[in-house]
């Protein structure tokens, strides 16, 4: 299973997480007046992510929506902080953001349908070819759907039916799942020249490395990162941090602000996980927040596994965050009034 450094050891979660911090104290505010939204309503973000977001490397993309080439706006060799700026920057946009080792592209519209029928294809055509009996009838269908597919790459408490960002991110893993599945799909589909076969054989395989920046930081993980505008669960106060195609099929994690609760108390102790001091992302009236990060393990399509490791995310050792100067920040735009925890 991915390890925790593996998923949050990079610029790009480091700086969704401080995006996110921002927007829990717009949360934390609203639900000190009662206006929290609730866990299935969208508007659980702040100012800078008001928008979601799914961020992919752009090596799974051959075209958009409409059929044309993307193009990217290069910065080559960059250093951390520039790039976390220009993920900032990308919130701002509707659609998906495509990031390469040497540029990002901003506001994509990705054919979601496209990708739908590369899934379903795949992993339909995986069943048939381990399936043991060769009568096709009585006994389980071949067939696999795209919620069959997505299911399997979402927390139970996320329901169907799914919106179009959870569809496109759950499809568009199969690109990290299977590689060279994927690359026979499209190529039977666009019909490749020897050039075009080339090119995107090399994009492809660079959607799978962690580029790194001239100061030696990894700049974004191999993987799709989806940023939820929806809390989808009762202890959760900012929009669902979701991160897919991070191994085998089924393998995913969540990014999620809870309060400490008897509940994740529990949880916690079930898997000897000390709270810490340095855990703390915020504290506010009665609740403490912390951030959680569930990494679950693989299943078959249209199931989900229960079984998945859980860690806690220190904001300054991990993500190296100053969470004092970020509320102070936050409350004052958002107006809220400062409330020490009670005790």
């Amino acid at each position: 299973m991915v390890t925790k450094k593996a998923i949050i050891d990079n610029e790009l979660i480091r700086e969704i997480v401080a995006i996110r911090l921002d927007t829990l104290w717009r949360m934390l505010g609203l639900n000190e007046d009662g206006f929290l939204p609730g866990k299935n309503d969208e508007g659980a973000t702040g100012k800078f992510d008001n928008k979601g977001a799914i961020f992919t490397p752009g090596g799974l993309i051959y075209q958009d929506v409409d059929e044309q080439f993307i193009p990217y706006s290069p910065y080559g060799q960059i250093d951390g902080e520039s790039f976390r700026k220009k993920i900032r920057e990308s919130m701002r946009y509707d659609n998906a953001t495509l990031l390469y080792p040497d540029g990002i592209a901003n506001g994509i519209n990705l054919d979601g349908g496209f990708f739908s029928k590369a899934a379903r294809r795949i992993f339909t055509y995986k069943r048939a070819a381990h399936r043991r009996k060769m009568k096709i009838g009585n006994s389980a269908p071949i067939e696999i759907s795209a919620d069959d597919i997505i299911r399997s790459h979402c927390p139970i408490y996320m329901k169907p039916p799914y919106g179009a960002r959870t569809r496109i991110s759950s499809c568009l893993s199969v690109g990290l799942i299977n590689p060279p599945l994927f690359f026979a799909y499209y190529k039977a589909e666009f019909n490749f020249s020897r050039e075009q076969t080339q090119i995107f054989t090399r994009d492809l395989d660079r959607a799978r490395e962690k580029p790194v920046s001239s100061d030696g930081k990894c700049l974004y993980p191999p993987y799709i990162v989806v940023c939820h505008d929806t809390r989808y669960k009762e202890n959760n106060f900012t929009g669902l941090t979701r991160i897919v195609g991070i191994g085998k099929f089924g393998e995913f994690a969540t990014i999620s602000f809870e309060a400490i609760t008897p509940p994740l108390l529990k949880e916690m102790k079930r898997r000897k996980i000390k709270l810490r001091p340095e855990d703390v992302f915020a504290e506010y009236g009665d609740l403490t927040i912390l951030g959680i990060l569930r990494v679950y393990c693989q299943t078959n399509p249209g199931r989900r596994s229960l079984k998945y490791n859980l860690y806690t995310i220190m904001p300054k050792e991990d993500i190296g965050l100053n969470v004092g100067k970020i509320a102070a920040e936050a409350q004052k735009r958002y107006n809220i009034k400062r409330k020490r925890k009670k005790h």
